[in-house]
């Protein structure tokens, strides 16, 4: 007999997620149920007592002892489950997996994030946006503070699936690359060609920053109105994992004063306020939280999630997914 797994996804839909051949897969591996893009009424869960995994946009499944033979549960949103919500010490003491589909998303939103400096560093929707209104300027004529990236010293504001991914694209620029990141050790760190710094030297420091840590109790506004003030005239901060990590309202003063750049992928609140003024900022970019809304990438979480699946059900350990560790307590909270 297959071993049974409860697929509950919504808010995602399934299609969205699984392919063709990866939802065949899955059937292959085990039983599916529930397996629909409404999410699972909490009083049919006494049904389903017996799975082995849930796999669901995020924890809302009650108490770990009501699922007692649970051996993972695989979220499909984006990032690990809240200790709020879940209880890690629990999960950690039956060896269940906690894993998320993050590093799905890693290439799409390294990409955009590549893309949207890319757009500041040369002011590529700035010229768009004149060029539209017959106010162009013609660079051969006059300059105003467009640089490249080759050579360049850039900083990144964690280093997880999505500074991998993105440092790949960087290396043909031959950048030096500035990173801060508690989770990870100096020597580590250095190890890979990267030099670990502090908040502070990386705003006075680097030609682009770039935000692209996980949000937590322990770090929100950790860019401060203070740190954003050590960034040099023209310098770019692209925000690119969630706004959480940065005094939003400072950075919109700093790019209103036209003293730095900013390209942002997404905001405090979303939908985002249509009357902030940043929306008219000259020294902004602004993309409408779409830098890892993509086909490839949602797809690419059905792959990560079959793939591990299989492997955790024959008593292997995941490879795809990030897994939480222990020590995740203590940082994300």
């Amino acid at each position: 007999m297959k071993p049974r797994v409860l697929i509950d996804t919504s808010f995602r839909e399934r299609d969205l997620i699984f392919s063709t051949a990866d939802w065949a897969r899955l059937n292959d591996i085990c039983d599916v149920v529930w397996g629909l893009d409404t999410e699972l009424p909490a009083e049919r869960y006494g049904e389903f007592r017996d799975v082995q995994a849930i796999v669901s946009g995020w924890w809302r499944h009650g108490k770990l002892d009501d699922w007692p033979n649970l051996r993972a549960f695989m979220e499909v949103g984006g990032s690990l489950p809240s200790p709020t919500s879940l209880d890690y010490p629990a999960a950690f003491a039956r060896q269940i997996r906690i894993l998320s589909c993050s590093p799905a998303f890693g290439p799409a939103v390294a990409e955009m994030g590549l893309g949207l400096a890319l757009a500041a560093t040369r002011q590529i929707a700035r010229t768009d946006r004149e060029f539209r209104t017959g106010e162009e300027y013609w660079s051969h004529q006059k300059f105003r503070g467009e640089f490249t990236l080759y050579g360049k010293t850039i900083g990144f504001i964690g280093y997880g699936a999505l500074g991998r991914g993105l440092r790949q694209l960087l290396e043909p620029w031959g950048v030096n690359i500035l990173v801060h990141d508690p989770w990870m050790t100096d020597s580590y760190l250095a190890s890979l060609g990267m030099e670990p710094c502090s908040l502070a030297e990386m705003m006075k420091r680097s030609d682009v920053s770039f935000i692209l840590a996980t949000p937590s109790k322990h770090n929100l506004h950790l860019v401060s109105k203070e740190l954003l003030a050590l960034i040099p005239d023209g310098r770019v901060i692209v925000v690119l994992s969630r706004a959480h990590l940065i005094d939003f309202e400072a950075l919109a003063s700093e790019v209103l004063s036209c003293r730095i750049h900013a390209a942002i992928d997404v905001y405090p609140d979303e939908p985002f306020d249509p009357a902030h003024p940043i929306r008219h900022a000259s020294h902004a970019v602004l993309s409408s939280h779409r830098a890892g809304a993509q086909f490839e990438a949602l797809h690419r979480i059905g792959e990560l999630v079959t793939r591990d699946l299989e492997a955790v059900l024959n008593g292997l350990p995941p490879r795809e997914m990030l897994s939480a560790e222990p020590e995740y307590l203590n940082l994300r909270g």
